[in-house]
């Protein structure tokens, strides 16, 4: 998902070209991450009513189950690929420690106040980074243990019970675990069922019936159960009640991310090409979005102002997604750091 290079595929598996379902796939769900920082605070603010309420937990709902699923199936690779250690390094490592050290003295900036900065504090946006970097190493466990997915499952769930410490942003970490463990286990086969026909239509009305579902719950339901970051001490609820939350959470979540799977294009499309841009648009994004959570006039948007704002979104990923924006950014998001490795063996006859 939040790879730029294509990912290395076992043996067996290598393509010469990319596949235009998982980029479409990466680009709307990209989309949705923008549009859904869009909206947080003015959801907290009380904008935008039930309506607004409803969508930020639809979203939410299944738009990080997703991301995770998709990295998890270009990780499948990393035990035997080449060159492991530069691309967690050039690619998740050194634009993490530069985003979330860039993001900080932005955030201080439009505050006023100087704030400092810990590298095992992920801020804002960059902990998804954080993440993906935690799983990556953790592949080959998954890839050896029996029944990883049920592992996986039964540590999201037995995570709620402790209130988790706040470094390495640990308690999403392991919440999204097993979406991660799944796209990693799954294989191709299993996956093209959602390409079919029937599927698609099926997926459509589960993703009417998700949003339909989402409104009746907004304001009833507390939106941290889909954030995966507060231990059910801190939501409120003993151990049973928020297992059995947990429980209906990740269910919605496979639910509404296979419907979302289902109803993506496997053709090539007009915005395919931005699938393999979105560590640009992800890391970029919140730039824009932040400076407006800053700015007064942001809290009174009129709804049908809210209705801009998500349209504007969409366009940004869209830009930010582009050749421009990538070569005048490639230092940050895809820093070349050859400098810093050594430069590999010639191989001996």
């Amino acid at each position: 998902m939040l790879l730029t290079r294509p990912a290395v595929l076992p043996k067996a598996e290598k393509t010469t070209s990319r596949d235009p379902y998982f980029d479409n796939a990466k680009f709307l769900a990209i989309a949705l991450v923008v549009v859904g920082h869009a909206w947080e605070p003015l959801r907290t603010s009380g904008l935008g009513g039930r309506t607004l309420e409803a969508a930020h937990l639809f979203v939410y709902a299944f738009h990080l189950p997703v991301f995770s699923l998709i990295c998890g199936y270009f990780s499948r690779g990393f035990p035997d690929g080449r060159g492991r250690t530069r691309k967690l390094v050039t690619g998740i490592a050194a634009p993490y420690l530069l985003f979330s050290l860039g993001y900080t003295l932005l955030a201080g900036f439009l505050d006023g106040h100087r704030m400092g900065w810990d590298p095992f504090e992920p801020f804002y946006l960059t902990w998804f980074l954080l993440a993906l970097l935690i799983w990556r190493l953790s592949v080959p466990f998954w890839l050896q243990i029996r029944c990883p997915v049920l592992v996986a499952t039964a540590v999201c769930v037995l995570s709620g019970l402790v209130t988790l410490p706040t470094a390495l942003n640990t308690a999403q970490v392991l919440s999204f675990l097993p979406f991660f463990v799944f796209g990693l286990t799954v294989t191709p086969e299993k996956l093209a069922v959602l390409r079919r026909r029937a599927a698609r239509w099926t997926g459509a009305a589960v993703l009417v019936a998700g949003a339909v579902v989402a409104y009746a719950a907004a304001g009833r339901v507390d939106p941290e159960w889909i954030h995966w970051r507060r231990s059910f001490a801190q939501l409120g609820v003993g151990a049973s009640l928020g297992t059995g939350y947990t429980l209906v959470a990740l269910a919605a979540a496979v639910t509404l991310t296979a419907a979302f799977l289902a109803v993506v294009p496997a053709r090539t499309t007009w915005f395919s090409g931005f699938g393999a841009a979105t560590m640009y648009a992800y890391l970029l994004h919140g730039i824009p979005i932040m400076w407006m959570a800053y700015q007064d006039w942001y809290y009174r948007l009129a709804d049908w102002q809210i209705v801009l704002v998500t349209v504007g979104c969409l366009a940004l990923a869209v830009l930010l997604s582009t050749r421009p924006v990538r070569a005048a950014t490639a230092w940050a998001v895809e820093p070349r750091l050859d400098w810093l490795f050594r430069r590999p063996s010639p191989v001996r006859p």
